[in-house]
C-alpha cells in the first residue's frame, strides 16, 4: 500500500505495514537540502574563509565555531520543549520552522559576506541570526520526522531519504562551486558570497513545500512539563537512549574534524589548489549510489551488525589518508571513492534507532521533538568539540609539523572514533542479547 501524494487537507498518518511513497519522501524531506546546505558552507568553507579572507585567528574561529553549536545546543533543547508542549492552530511544528526560515534568510547572507576586518561583534551577531533560525527549523522538522511512521523499516526509510536528499543537496551545491572554481578559478571570497545568496533562496522555498503539503499528525496533548530543562533529563535518561547518544557524539566529532581540515589538507599537504569543492563531490556521489543498497540490507541484518562493518569502513579510508602522498590526485580520488560508498551510513542508522525508541510507547510519542533535540544537542556539542579541536590543533603546530598536525586532525578522530564506537556497540548487542558476528543475518528488533 503506497501513497504517492499528500494533499493539503489528507493526515499525514503512516501506520504499521503502510509504505510511504517515494514522493511523499522526497516532499517531506526538502528542507535537509537547507540543512546540508548549512552544514557544507559552515563545517568545510567558513573556517578558510575567517581566517584567510576576514583574518581572524584559527584560535578565534575555533571559539566561534564551538560558541555556535552550544547555542545550537540550548536552542535544541528549549525548542524540542516548546514544539512537544505548545499545540497552535496551526500545528506543533510549522510555526517554529516559519520562524526560523525568516531569520536563516537575514543571517546567512550577513556572515558569509562579511568584509575583510570584520569584527568579532559582527560575526557573532549573523552568526546568532543563522543558527537560532536553523535551529528553529531543523527540530521541529526532527520531530516530526520521528513521528511520521509506526513502522520500524519505514522509519529507516525516512531517515534514509533525510541523509539521501542532504548528499544530493550538497552535491549540486558543490557541483556549482566546482565549475566555478576549475573552470573560472573564482576566489574564495565569491564562493562565500554565492553560499550565502543560494542558502537565503533556499530557506523558504524548501521549507515552505512540507509546511503547505503536509498535515501535522494529530497526537493527544502529552502531560505538560513545565521545565524543559526536566524534559530534557527525563529523555536522555532513557537507557535504551544512552548508548546512541555516545555513538552521535563520537560520529559528530569525527565528522565535524574531517571537515573543518579537509580544505587544508587537500591544499596545505597534498597540495592540490583549487581541487577543494571537485575532490567534495566524491563522497556524496558514491553515497547516493550506495544508501539505497545499505537501507535494504537493514531489513535483513540487525542495525548493529551494520554500524559496525560501517564505523570500520570509514576508519580504514581515514588510515588510507593518513599516509597519502603529497600530488597523489588519483589515489586521494580513490580513497575518498571508497569513503564515499560508506558514507552517511551511520546518521541514517542512528537516526532511524532513536525513532524506534521514541515511539516506543504513546506516552514517549508526543515527545518527539524533545527526543531529536536532545540527540541533536549531542552531535553538534560533538561538532563544535571536533571542529575546534581540529582547528586549534593545526593552530598550534610550528611550521616543520603543520602538514602532519593536519593529518592527524583529519585521519585520527575517524580511527579513534571507530574503536569507542565498535566497543559501545558490543556492550549495547551484549546487554540486549544479540550475537555481534556477521555471520547472523535474522533482523532482531531494534530498540
Amino acid at each position: 500500500m503506497s501513497r504517492q501524494f499528500l494533499s493539503p487537507i489528507k493526515q499525514a498518518d503512516f501506520t504499521v505495514g503502510v509504505r510511504i511513497g517515494r514522493v511523499d519522501l522526497a516532499v517531506f524531506t526538502l528542507p535537509v537540502l537547507l540543512f546540508q546546505a548549512i552544514e557544507v558552507a559552515w563545517r568545510a568553507y567558513m573556517p578558510r574563509f575567517l581566517n584567510q579572507d576576514v583574518g581572524l585567528t584559527l584560535a578565534a574561529i575555533a571559539l566561534i565555531l564551538l560558541g555556535a553549536r552550544l547555542l545550537d545546543a540550548f536552542a535544541d533543547l528549549l525548542l524540542g520543549w516548546l514544539s512537544d508542549m505548545i499545540h497552535t492552530p496551526f500545528g506543533r511544528r510549522k510555526p517554529w520552522m516559519v520562524a526560523g526560515t525568516v531569520l536563516v534568510a537575514a543571517g546567512a547572507p550577513s556572515l558569509f559576506m562579511a568584509p575583510p576586518g570584520a569584527s568579532m561583534m559582527w560575526i557573532a551577531a549573523a552568526c546568532l541570526l543563522l543558527h537560532i533560525g536553523y535551529s528553529l527549523i531543523i527540530t521541529p522538522h526532527g520531530g516530526w520526522g520521528l513521528e511520521l511512521s509506526d513502522d520500524s523499516h519505514q522509519r529507516t526509510r525516512i531517515m534514509g531519504a533525510k541523509v539521501w536528499f542532504g548528499l544530493l543537496g550538497s552535491l549540486g551545491l558543490l557541483a556549482i562551486l566546482a565549475i566555478l572554481e576549475r573552470a573560472f578559478a573564482i576566489s574564495l571570497r565569491m564562493e562565500m558570497r554565492l553560499l550565502g545568496w543560494a542558502i537565503a533562496i533556499l530557506a523558504p522555498l524548501t521549507v515552505m513545500a512540507p509546511i503547505l503539503l503536509f498535515r501535522e499528525r494529530v497526537r493527544a496533548k502529552s502531560h505538560v512539563i513545565k521545565n524543559p530543562f526536566a524534559l530534557t533529563m527525563q529523555v536522555a535518561g532513557d537507557a535504551a537512549l544512552r548508548p546512541l547518544l555516545l555513538l552521535y557524539m563520537v560520529t559528530g566529532f569525527a565528522d565535524a574534524a574531517a571537515a573543518s581540515s579537509f580544505l587544508f589538507l587537500t591544499e596545505d599537504v597534498v597540495g592540490l589548489r583549487n581541487w577543494g569543492a571537485t575532490l567534495m563531490l566524491i563522497q556524496p556521489v558514491a553515497a547516493l549510489i550506495a544508501l539505497p543498497f545499505w537501507s535494504r540490507l537493514s531489513r535483513r541484518m540487525d542495525r548493529h551488525h551494520i554500524l559496525m562493518l560501517s564505523y570500520s569502513w570509514q576508519a580504514a579510508c581515514a588510515a588510507g589518508l593518513m599516509v597519502i602522498p603529497a600530488g597523489a590526485l588519483p589515489i586521494f580520488v580513490a580513497i575518498l571513492a571508497v569513503k564515499g560508498l560508506g558514507w552517511g551510513v551511520d546518521f541514517m542508522l542512528l537516526r532511524a534507532m532513536v525513532a524506534d525508541v521514541a515511539g516506543k510507547d504513546a506516552d514517549r510519542a508526543p515527545l518527539a521533538a524533545s527526543f531529536y533535540g536532545v540527540t541533536s544537542v549531542a552531535v553538534k556539542l560533538a561538532m563544535g568539540m571536533g571542529s575546534g579541536a581540529a582547528l586549534w590543533f593545526v593552530g598550534s603546530a610550528g611550521d616543520d609539523t603543520r602538514h602532519i598536525a593536519i593529518r592527524l586532525a583529519h585521519c585520527a578522530p575517524a580511527v579513534i572514533g571507530a574503536v569507542v564506537a565498535l566497543f559501545i556497540l558490543r556492550e549495547r548487542a551484549r546487554k540486549r542479547g544479540v550475537r555481534t558476528d556477521l555471520r547472523w543475518t535474522a533482523r532482531a528488533d531494534t530498540v
